[in-house]
């Protein structure tokens, strides 16, 4: 049976497309590994001519996810609330909340952490946790960030900072593929603590 790994923020422009595409890189050096997007449109579904270390994959039930041959599936959400997110949060092992440290990105984000709340009544192995994305070399405003996402009470994770290889990395094989040391050991860090969770 595969984890199902879900990437969701209801609002657009924090990073979900681009984390999700480097944690499958990051996994797929392990464990058979398939991204797809909720979004038929969205911009994963562009990649599959690009992307070889894994599988693009068409979004379907979340049953025959469950069920496929991959270790584990990323799903990419699309950056508004639509009605099959809560059951795809009910059915996924882990929901990864990517947020950027603005005030407009961390008012948004409690609309998400509501569903996922809603979805761990029902499915009590559900673990989820907040990222920290796009960051700015400025340690006051994280440490603001911090102390508000911090009345969600879910686990913050290792921080993703904003770095010209994250922007690039759709054309190059995510940041793994690349030379940027200080990127691929913020990739390394964040999925071993998402594994660590699961």
């Amino acid at each position: 049976m595969s984890k199902i790994i879900t990437i969701a923020h209801q609002k657009g422009g924090v990073g979900k497309s681009t984390l999700a595409l480097n944690l499958s890189y990051r996994f797929s050096n392990d464990v058979k590994t398939a991204l797809t997007d909720v979004d038929p449109q969205g911009t994963i579904m562009n990649l599959q001519e690009l992307v070889e270390d894994f599988d693009i994959i068409n979004f379907d039930t979340m049953k025959k996810l469950r069920s496929s041959e991959y270790d584990v599936v990323f799903i990419d959400s699309p950056p508004y609330i639509i009605d099959t997110i809560q059951p795809i949060f009910e059915e996924s092992d882990f929901v990864l909340v990517p947020t950027k440290v603005g005030v407009p990105d961390i008012m948004a984000i409690s609309t998400t952490i509501d569903l996922i709340k809603k979805a761990q009544k029902k499915n009590k192995d559900l673990k989820a946790a907040i990222v920290l994305n796009m960051l700015k070399p400025n340690v006051k405003i994280k440490e603001q960030a911090i102390e508000q996402l911090e009345k969600y009470e879910l686990p913050i994770l290792s921080s993703i900072h904003d770095r010209i290889s994250y922007g690039s990395s759709f054309l190059n094989g995510g940041v793994m593929g690349t030379n940027d040391s200080q990127a691929k050991n913020e990739i390394e860090k964040l999925s071993n603590e998402i594994l660590n969770m699961l």
